[in-house]
C-alpha cells in the first residue's frame, strides 16, 4: 500500500473510515498474531518420580 494513497484517501474521507480501514485489520492480524505465539500453560500436577538406579 502507497503512503500517497493512503493519506489522499484521508484527506477526501473520514478519518472514521480510514481508522476502520486499517485499524481493524491491522488489530485483526495482531491479534492472530498473540494467539498464534502463546505458549501452552504448564500444568500444576506433579510428574511421577522415576526410579533410581541401584547404587553400584
Amino acid at each position: 500500500m502507497i503512503f500517497a494513497s493512503v493519506s489522499t484517501h484521508g484527506a477526501t474521507g473520514t478519518w472514521l473510515d480510514e481508522a476502520l480501514e486499517l485499524g481493524v485489520p491491522l488489530l485483526l492480524f495482531i491479534g492472530l498474531w498473540w494467539w498464534s505465539t502463546r505458549k501452552e500453560k504448564q500444568r500444576t500436577k506433579a510428574k511421577p518420580v522415576e526410579e533410581a538406579e541401584p547404587p553400584k
